[in-house]
């Protein structure tokens, strides 16, 4: 049966010409980076403001001014689009961000390959750009990570929608494609703010590959030339910057400068470079998943003389478009780096440059700049330009492919091991969501482990917050009687405090401090009560009730009491001298044996 197969497959694959092989290889790869991407996806989990997303998707009707309420500086309502339809999937619905995810990925590895035959025909030749765009690992952590996917993948579909289209308006000038090169546009500026660079490969293509050098010589028609596109593209620019100034907040805050150098030659050396190749192969996984590029020398080098050699076998068969490609990527490299060192730089220090998610921008564009330094463009009309044969073994070709494919597969998998494994955000996440479901009830509002998130997403690093998505599951408050507390593995434990000052002992015999209709008053040491504090009540109720409590001067608040010995429980912030009680419920008789302050935590 398989021998039957196989010469059937024979059979149709000699009866196909040169262009539908091409198409087939080519929707090959559009499967093949489709699967890569399932694969990674299929065995992660959210992470980080993956958590964000859902949480303010929930419960919340879809509407322009939730699309274009900014994320973390932000402004990207395609991508919040995408995060609230997966949100209103179900609580933490990983199948459906896997699919999007993988939708998006599909559809612009079909944009890229489309963009290949529109600029040189259906060449064999465009396999080699859309193979290295299908399973480069040079944006990783952009597709990976799910947060990060919902820029990336919408701004590569843009870059490859508006260069496809650019070159058709211009071999073609029809209105149809002018407007589609506007949208793709668009579509790259309303996937994030980085959308907007995309003018600058765009603009460098048209300007030094697509105009004709002998047109510059006539600035006049050239301007004629280029008017429909300049005028309405930069009405888009500054109609998206006019909205992004009016909506969104600096990305950092930042003070000082940022270690430029260093961060250049991480983010180029350390992570572009070696990813030329499918590099870097090792990872730094100290800080499970966010894996950093570690790549050897040998690598590093390796990845130097291909750049070098390949650009001397450009230069010597086409010297303005070797000049033209380079400048595109250059630009482009130029613009990523400038983003990150007056950006993110500036609170990640060095670090920023070795997050490949800060590279995704690059991908499409090295893309794009291989193709145009091995192929030549097609004419006018599509066909594959004339050109003379490259003399390359076939044993050669099949030995690259082959070493290039094992290094993008080994990159791949190394660097999705910690994502595949119980990192701590999907561990604590998974626990708290089995625990609360099996077990429900309120635990406080206190913030989870920094492994889990960030201190600096506050208030998004509470249960209240990363939960969100769970609903009634989950019910996190700042007071409450026997609470119970998400230890650093996302289980719920009795809680209790930590106690950096406690009220002396009460003045009544066997009932200390007896809570009445009348004030009273219990002292704790102001110098030494925490910024932000837990307070336990320790009670004997007569009954349920409620009691007035009052801190300072600062208004009071009812707290509810439950019969029998119990543990009442609230939370505040800044020093603390008095707090004081009565009884809100008639004939209700309270004895207040402890009054401590301090840090909540698991009960040992």
């Amino acid at each position: 049966m398989t021998e039957q197969w196989t010469g059937a497959a024979r059979t149709v694959l000699r009866d196909l010409d040169l262009a539908d092989r091409v198409r087939l290889a080519s929707w090959l790869a559009i499967a093949a980076h489709a699967a890569i991407t399932g694969w990674a996806l299929a065995g992660s989990w959210f992470y980080s403001d993956d958590f964000i997303f859902l949480a303010d998707a929930h419960d919340t009707p879809l509407s322009l001014d939730f699309l274009f309420t900014p994320h973390d500086s932000q402004l990207m309502p395609v991508g919040v689009l995408v995060s609230w339809v997966v949100a209103q999937v179900g609580p933490f619905s990983w199948t459906a961000a896997v699919v999007s995810s993988v939708l998006l990925a599909a559809l612009a590895a079909w944009a890229c390959a489309r963009m290949l035959r529109v600029l040189f025909g259906e060449g064999p030749l465009i396999l080699v750009p859309l193979v290295f765009y299908a399973i480069s690992p040079m944006a990783i952590e952009g597709w990976v990570w799910w947060a990060a996917a919902l820029n990336t993948l919408p701004l590569h579909l843009a870059f490859f929608l508006a260069i496809t289209a650019v070159v058709q308006w211009w071999r073609d000038r029809r209105l149809v494609h002018l407007l589609t090169t506007l949208a793709a546009v668009a579509l790259g500026a309303l996937s994030g703010p980085r959308g907007l660079v995309m003018v600058v490969p765009l603009g460098l293509l048209v300007l030094l590959v697509l105009v004709p050098p002998q047109r510059w010589r006539t600035p006049g028609r050239l301007l004629r030339d280029l008017w429909p596109l300049v005028v309405p593209g930069a009405a888009v620019a500054v109609a998206y910057l006019v909205v992004y100034r009016a909506t969104t907040p600096s990305p950092v805050s930042a003070d000082g400068s940022a270690p430029a150098a260093g961060i250049t030659r991480n983010l180029l050396v350390e992570s572009w470079l070696p990813a030329l190749i499918g590099g870097p192969l090792r990872w730094n996984t100290n800080n499970p998943p966010m894996n950093q590029p570690q790549a050897h020398l040998v690598v590093i080098a390796l990845s130097a003389l291909v750049v070098v050699a390949f650009l001397v076998w450009s230069w010597r068969r086409h010297r303005r478009v070797t000049v033209a490609g380079t400048v595109i990527l250059l630009a482009q490299l130029t613009a990523t780096t400038v983003a990150l060192v007056y950006g993110r730089g500036l609170q990640l220090g060095t670090d920023a440059g070795l997050m490949t998610r800060y590279l995704t921008d690059t991908l499409p564009v090295t893309a794009l700049v291989i193709g145009l330094l091995l192929i030549p463009l097609a004419t006018s009309d599509g066909a594959v330009a004339e050109t003379p044969a490259v003399r390359w073994p076939r044993w050669a070709t099949a030995a690259t492919a082959v070493a290039f494919t094992a290094m993008c597969l080994t990159t791949t998998v190394t660097y999705m091991n910690s994502w595949h494994a119980d990192y701590p955000a999907r561990a604590w996440v998974e626990n708290a969501r089995d625990s609360l479901t099996a077990d429900p009830g309120p635990v406080a509002d206190l913030t989870v482990p920094a492994l889990v998130q960030s201190p600096l997403s506050y208030p998004n690093n509470l249960p209240s917050h990363l939960l969100a998505p769970l609903g009634d599951t989950v019910e996190a408050v700042t007071m409450g009687t026997n609470l119970r507390v998400l230890d650093d593995q996302g289980e719920p434990r009795t809680a209790t405090v930590f106690a950096s000052t406690a009220a002396e002992p009460g003045p009544e015999p066997g009932c200390g401090y007896a809570v009445t209709d009348r004030w009273t008053r219990v002292t704790l040491d102001p110098e030494r009560t925490n910024f932000f504090w837990w307070v336990s009540v320790g009670y004997l109720a007569s009954g349920d009730g409620e009691v007035e409590v009052r801190v300072d001067d600062r208004d009071p608040f009812t707290m509810p009491i439950l019969q029998g010995l119990n543990t009442a429980f609230f939370s505040g912030e800044d020093p603390v001298t008095t707090v004081m009680m009565r009884s809100a419920t008639p004939d209700l008789t309270v004895c207040v044996d402890t009054v401590s302050l301090g840090d909540l935590v698991p009960l040992p």
